[in-house]
């Protein structure tokens, strides 16, 4: 199992909270390292997620939650 966090790298450490606007893949699907998965908005600019790895997505953070970064938002097994 791979662990989906947002990627401390991501967004600039001033800004505290973001969020996933959407999931482009659904929870189950298959994805392959480097998909683009989801997007992050952070003060006002959204931002890519890729896949870590290649398996089974499993979303732990539904779209509009509030994230930090670091934060842990899917699975990927």
């Amino acid at each position: 199992m791979t662990e989906v966090r947002v990627p401390l790298d991501l967004w600039d450490e001033a800004d505290k909270t973001g969020s996933i606007v959407v999931w482009l893949c659904p929870d189950g699907a298959a994805v392959t390292e480097g998909d683009l998965i989801a997007e992050i908005l952070v003060e006002k600019t959204t931002l890519e997620l890729l896949a870590p790895a290649t398996g089974t997505l499993r979303i732990c953070v539904q779209p509009e939650t509030e994230i930090d970064r670091g934060q842990l938002v899917a699975n990927i097994v």
